[in-house]
């Protein structure tokens, strides 16, 4: 095994770059089937290239984020949990961006965001932008990009 969460456990092939996961979250596979073979029109999520009809699929292998990178993600995180709790009720972490988020933030991070927005809406599931698990531990390196690994 290379790795498991909350929702899944994920297992490395030997001598590829890819992963095989399996969730227990439907909306997660859900978001799966629709990235799968999609990565040039989805390009802030791991690319996915096999569903398996259940609750598997097989991924691209990415790296870990810079500490810097990381730094930037948390401390964007604990502005967002603030305006979360200032707002009292229920925002995603593109109504933070929109509304402040952009300000004092990581440059690159704030790109991702934005690109990342766009493929939220472009996935078309209702409430994924409030759903995102959006973390540390969900962003890494691929090809260079910061991707989503885990939503």
């Amino acid at each position: 095994m290379f790795g498991q969460g909350d929702n899944g456990r994920v297992y490395e092939f030997e001598g590829e770059d890819k992963l095989f996961k399996i969730t227990t979250e439907s909306e997660e596979y859900r978001v799966a089937e629709i990235l799968a073979n999609e990565f040039s029109k989805y390009t802030t999520f791991i690319p996915v290239y096999y569903v398996d009809g259940t609750n598997g699929y097989i991924m691209a292998k990415a790296s870990e984020l810079s500490s810097k990178q990381k730094v930037a993600i948390d401390q964007f995180i604990a502005n967002y949990k603030n305006y979360a709790r200032e707002q009292g009720g229920e925002v995603s972490i593109f109504d933070y961006l929109d509304a402040d988020g952009a300000r004092n933030n990581d440059e690159r991070l704030v790109n991702f965001l934005r690109a990342l927005q766009q493929d939220v809406r472009k996935i078309n599931i209702p409430d994924l932008d409030l759903d995102l698990d959006f973390k540390t531990d969900n962003v890494m390196i691929w090809n260079g990009k910061m991707v989503m690994i885990d939503w």
